[in-house]
């Protein structure tokens, strides 16, 4: 260095003046920057609002390449939102790419380099929203996730009900009553959940996890209405992947008419508003009971058609039946007449016959007749039982025997037997 050279020296304050003027100098009018919010803050006393604006994240956990403070006074900020709501339904917010209109300032009291917001194009935001928005569903139905949730069947009737929304919000009490109207024994098992803002659509995935511990019949995801950037946890790549993979049907209600969220498309049935969400939850259970009164009317009507069948064969089995017995007790009279006729001839020749066999009979029994066998000079001997004695076997000395005759008995005693 030239000893000639004199270093240069300023106050801190000059220094900042100095830099102030110099940025004037290369940046004398506003600019358009493109990026990405991060660490959006408003300042409740003055309204005003601060923000990152950096190179947009591709992964997440990555540092910004990229950064610049940006400060964005309050009655600025209120003509941005308008203006954002008006063309957009957007209003600004962390993770939203943004082209804004600014001027590089460095305010010398602070020794911060920032810049300061004019305006903002909304659609540019809009537009490169639609479009990750549009490449994010392309990737879905390619993978086949767009369609995987709706294989689900739901379960019959479905009245376990997981809820994921803010409990104590607009939209948890419309839930909540149009089931308590429905008079439905409705179980609902609620987890309070950030349904918006950095982190939400992470809170709803844990909450997704949680709930489906508990195996319900279906999981819904409610939230009231609000602007775009309130709604965009809703087309978040990794809530619209936990509702696509998830075990259980999952029914949304988020209240937004115009479009559709990506969460929306991947979900088994969405509705546009959580109450709509709820008349959806009742009318399966209503489509049930249609269902098991239909099975029970055609259970009557066949019950019914079975009886008045059973009725006309019974009429018609009845009918014939008389028929054949009337036929039947007639032929049964011809033949007893026939078979009367038959005995009046039969009969008395068969009780001649057997009286001649009788008259046989009885000569027989007289010619036996032991009254004439003694007639006729016979005797019977028997011993004092009344045996008939046949043969001298049995009989011993001083036996007492009964002999018999035709006019009288005799009583003896054997002297001696011989043989």
């Amino acid at each position: 260095m030239s000893p000639d050279y004199e270093i240069p020296s300023f106050s801190v304050l000059q220094l900042g003046n100095f830099l102030k003027d110099g940025l004037n100098n290369l940046f004398p009018q506003d600019f358009w920057i493109e990026g990405q919010i991060s660490n959006f803050r408003i300042v409740p006393k003055s309204g005003h609002a601060y923000f990152d604006l950096i190179d947009p994240i591709s992964e997440q956990g990555s540092q910004p390449m990229g950064k610049f403070s940006v400060a964005l006074w309050n009655s600025q900020r209120s003509e941005i939102d308008r203006t954002l709501q008006n063309k957009s339904e957007l209003i600004l917010a962390n993770d939203i790419n943004v082209k804004i209109l600014a001027h590089l300032d460095f305010w010398p009291p602070g020794g911060r380099l920032q810049l300061i917001m004019r305006d903002v194009d909304p659609q540019f935001t809009f537009g490169h929203l639609a479009q990750e928005k549009e490449k994010l569903l392309q990737n879905l139905k390619t993978e086949g996730l767009t369609e995987r949730n709706k294989l689900h069947i739901i379960s019959k009737p479905a009245l376990n009900i997981a809820l994921i929304t803010s409990i104590g919000s607009a939209a948890y009490a419309d839930f909540c009553d149009e089931l308590l109207n429905s008079n439905f024994s409705f179980n609902v098992l609620a987890r309070d959940t950030r349904m918006q803002g950095e982190g939400s659509a992470s809170d709803i995935e844990e909450g997704l996890k949680i709930v489906t511990s508990y195996q319900p019949d279906v999981i819904a995801i409610i939230r009231g209405g609000g602007s775009t950037s309130d709604l965009l946890s809703f087309d978040s790549e990794s809530l619209a992947r936990a509702i696509a993979n998830s075990s259980i049907p999952i029914f949304t209600g988020i209240g937004h008419e115009i479009d559709q969220s990506v969460a929306d498309v991947v979900a088994h049935t969405s509705y546009k508003t959580p109450t709509a969400c709820a008349v959806g939850l009742v009318e399966t259970v209503n489509e049930f009971i249609e269902k098991i009164l239909a099975i029970k009317t055609a259970v009557i009507n066949l019950s019914h058609n079975k009886i008045s069948l059973a009725q006309s064969h019974h009429s018609n089995l009845y009918s014939r039946t008389v028929t054949i017995a009337k036929t039947s007790l007639f032929n049964s009279n011809e033949n007893l007449k026939g078979v009367k006729e038959r005995i009046s001839v039969i009969v008395p020749n068969i009780i001649k016959r057997n009286g001649d066999k009788l008259h046989g009979f009885e000569d027989q029994i007289r010619a036996l007749d032991p009254k004439r066998l003694l007639a006729r000079g016979w005797s019977i001997t028997r011993t004092q039982n009344g045996e008939i004695i046949s043969s001298t076997n049995n009989l011993f000395k001083g036996d007492e025997i009964e002999t018999i005759f035709e006019d009288g008995t005799v009583k003896s005693t054997i002297n001696e037997v011989v043989i």
